[in-house]
């Protein structure tokens, strides 16, 4: 049976939280060079389609994104990234089959207050896994592009994400961030929209 077509807003500004994991929760990333490559694939993919990424996370089983978009709807920039990682993923393992167990989770960030709460969560992935005792101590998170004080790099957005906090100084903003990230650490809750289907 065909699947139903899933319905997105194609709007610029519409903000998604993106989770995509593993057939049978199976590792998607065996080893470093996996994680790297699923990072330029994931700039290129930008480059190409022109929208923001603002925090990620990257775990053995499964990915965490947050994006805005912009003229592209989410649905065809997943399933570029997905069908060339799985392209590349499944030709270096000798794997046949599906490598992503569906095609991927969506939710529509449509308030404010939920801004931050999901991008700490996404960054806290990691911690909250046990893989490291700091979330700046992984390095296959965008949490360590906000540790620290200068940010050259061109796949995360971090300062037109730190605006969404407010509009006074970026280094107080960045500050910000740290501290509400620190905070939630502390707080065991996951944010209210948070189900099985995204942990």
């Amino acid at each position: 049976m065909a699947r139903k077509a899933r319905k997105f807003i194609i709007a610029p500004g519409a903000v998604y939280h993106i989770v995509c994991r593993g057939i049978n929760k199976k590792c998607i990333f065996w080893g470093v060079q996996d994680y790297k490559k699923f990072l330029r694939i994931l700039t290129e993919t930008k480059k190409k389609f022109g929208f923001f990424v603002y925090t990620y996370n990257l775990l053995p089983n499964h990915f965490h994104l947050l994006m805005e978009m912009q003229k592209i709807p989410i649905s065809k920039v997943m399933h570029d990234i997905n069908f060339y990682y799985a392209v590349y993923f499944k030709r270096r393992c000798k794997r046949v089959g599906h490598l992503f167990q569906d095609r991927f989770y969506s939710s529509l960030i449509d308030t404010e207050s939920y801004f931050w709460k999901v991008a700490g969560y996404i960054d806290l992935n990691a911690l909250r896994a046990k893989l490291v005792e700091r979330p700046e101590d992984y390095p296959w998170s965008s949490y360590q592009f906000y540790a620290k004080k200068d940010y050259s790099g061109e796949l995360i957005d971090r300062e037109r994400f730190l605006r969404y906090g407010g509009d006074g100084p970026i280094e107080e903003l960045r500050q910000d961030y740290l501290k509400f990230v620190e905070e939630e650490a502390k707080n065991p809750k996951r944010p209210k929209y948070i189900t099985d289907k995204f942990v």
